[in-house]
């Protein structure tokens, strides 16, 4: 993911559950190696404290679970018919541009919930 989503991630979480890793580093590869880092490149993933790992929009709706207070109520939009749907091909649409952006600065990242 690009550094501004990430730190636009950073700066929504209100939980302190959430740790962002490059995962062009060794230390995120060693500690994740069932991941592919062309899988990782091409969608945000999210890795809970069971080992589960969410992809793509999934991964923003699990953050956004986690959230505390009122910001955990945008993942509540998911169980609305056709949402869940939408927002991955909405995710889709987005990502599949990133590439193509030659201003966008990409760093892969795995995001982890403690």
């Amino acid at each position: 993911m690009c550094r501004n989503v990430a730190a636009g991630i950073m700066r929504y979480d209100n939980s302190e559950a959430l740790e962002l890793l490059d995962a062009n580093g060794a230390a995120a590869r060693a500690q994740f190696p069932e991941l592919r880092l062309d899988d990782l490149l091409y969608e945000l993933h999210v890795i809970d404290d069971r080992g589960r790992v969410y992809r793509g929009a999934r991964a923003v709706n699990e953050i956004l679970r986690r959230q505390a207070g009122l910001r955990s109520l945008f993942a509540y939009l998911w169980y609305l018919p056709g949402f869940a749907w939408i927002a991955d091909r909405q995710y889709k649409a987005v990502a599949g541009r990133r590439y193509r952006d030659p201003r966008a600065a990409v760093a892969a990242a795995a995001a982890r919930l403690r």
